[in-house]
């Protein structure tokens, strides 16, 4: 140091005289004798030193000017990422800053080894006190790979419909390669290109491979489900959203929390719906303009609950009450007009009505046979003949074409019967809990799949004819879903 500030003073000199006509001090210069341009893999401890030369114009040592090497940076989150690391020659390389002495070869020197990030990387040189600069690049490639990753992890696509998969090859610090990936479908539910392109053939489950030679595959699982739409209701009013996931909209005039049971007309192009879940009226939407109230005529009732088309679009069956204690079934036409009790009613509690497809049967649960169960009947609409179906169930729904009965029982799942009362068995699986399906599930219209919000609180379909069971992981806030003819 002492010599560095005794060469100063005598730089100082012949600039003064600079003024005064003498000649010019001499120009100073840092140049990069070796050890940059260097193109290696992350982690490569690099074997030659950087060096770097301090000199005159005359080709003199600056000797004792002291030489700092910084490690220049990369944005990362949380924190920057150093692009290389440092050490003094026969010292560690683990410093992101080092300071040599310029010697009378005119050199300092720095070992260096590549950072962990892959792209460009660098060494910035400086000499303050002279104010000299330059810096020092690398180019820093991937390591070996490590790991395959295909995204998404699990997803849900339509029949006939499909996405592409994401997928890269990383290295030990995550960084990209460039490998070719090879791709395997091993269900019959999709199929997947070389390009990495996942079509959906038949509702089921799907898994997807992604691997190349030496690194172990990663799975993508595809959820295929039919092409549909359905409604349900979310906090907000009530959503209609296709079975995938795309084309979420909100019905328009739903007020927040106004909405607690819905169901098509059979072309699929009006919902019904009641208000709230007890003290409520029956609203219909035509998706487009404000809901309007279904029934305008005095009926006497003071509450309208879970109104349900019958197939043929003719009637909207409800549960009506006139008073505290006094549930009945009703149906009224779907233009509003005529609303007429079907139902026995009186002081016992009938309700979730859900009529056949000409509306002349109306399944339906009362408490007035087995207190405080529910049971299951169905009414004869025209005869006034009621049977008696199952001890414990809620909102009951006939399948399309009538061939079948389904219901939520209180604390066991999904079941169907015939409308004969035979042939009684579970569709849901099995249960071991204290929770259970939600009330209120509905048809595919070609009768194959139930919908219904599962104890997990995400919406499942249900193959009927075999329990097949597909997760809706996407519909966690959806409740009480219908299925759009």
């Amino acid at each position: 140091m002492q010599r560095v500030g005794r060469w100063l003073v005598s730089l100082a000199l012949p600039l003064a005289v600079l003024t005064c006509g003498e000649p010019a001090a001499p120009r100073l210069s840092i140049t990069i004798a070796a050890g940059a341009g260097v193109t290696d893999t992350v982690d490569a401890p690099l074997a030659q030193p950087l060096i770097v030369e301090v000199r005159t114009s005359a080709g003199s040592a600056v000797r004792g000017a002291l030489v700092e090497f910084h490690a220049l940076t990369v944005p990362s989150v949380p924190l920057p990422q150093y692009t290389v690391r440092l050490g003094p020659i026969g010292g560690p390389r683990q410093f992101v800053s080092v300071v040599d002495t310029v010697g009378a070869d005119a050199r300092a020197e720095v070992l260096v080894t590549l950072g962990p990030v892959a792209g460009s990387g660098g060494v910035e040189i400086t000499v303050p006190e002279l104010g000299l600069t330059d810096t020092a690049l690398y180019t820093i490639r991937p390591g070996n790979a490590v790991r395959v990753v295909s995204e998404p992890a699990d997803t849900v696509v339509s029949i006939s419909h499909g996405f592409s998969l994401r997928t890269s090859v990383r290295d030990r610090h995550e960084n990209v390669r460039a490998d070719p990936v090879t791709y395997a479908a091993d269900s019959s539910s999709a199929t997947v290109s070389a390009s990495g392109t996942v079509a959906g053939l038949t509702a089921g489950r799907a898994r997807v491979r992604a691997y190349i030679p030496t690194v172990a595959a990663d799975t993508s699982w595809v959820t295929v489900v039919p092409q549909a739409t359905i409604a349900a209701i979310v906090p907000t009013g009530i959503a209609i959203v296709d079975l995938d996931g795309a084309n979420y909209r909100e019905v328009p005039g739903v007020p927040i929390g106004g909405a607690a049971w819905v169901d098509w007309n059979p072309r699929g192009d009006t919902l019904v719906y009641a208000s709230t879940d007890y003290d409520s009226w029956v609203y219909v939407s035509d998706l487009v303009g404000a809901p309007r109230r279904l029934i305008t005529d005095s009926t006497g009732l003071v509450s309208e609950y879970r109104p349900e088309y019958s197939a043929n679009g003719q009637w909207i069956y409800f549960g009506g009450r006139k008073g505290p204690q006094d549930d009945a079934i009703w149906r009224v036409r779907s233009d509003g007009s005529g609303a007429v009790q079907v139902g026995p009613g009186g002081v016992d509690a009938d309700n979730h009505p859900g009529p056949s497809s000409d509306g002349e049967l109306v399944a339906y649960v009362t408490n007035r046979c087995c207190y405080p169960n529910k049971g299951l009947f169905v009414l004869h609409v025209s005869t006034g003949a009621i049977d008696s179906l199952a001890p414990a169930a809620l909102t009951p729904r006939f399948s399309p074409g009538d061939s079948l009965l389904g219901f939520v029982t209180p604390t066991d799942g999904i079941w169907v019967l015939r409308p004969d009362g035979s042939a009684l068995r579970r569709v849901s699986p099995f249960i071991n809990s204290i929770y259970n399906y939600y009330q209120g599930f509905d048809w595919s219209p070609d009768g194959e799949w139930i919908i219904a919000r599962a104890p997990t609180n995400q919406l499942e379909l249900i193959r009927v004819a075999d329990g097949l069971v597909l997760e809706l992981p996407q519909f966690t806030a959806l409740d009480r879903p219908a299925w759009r003819p």
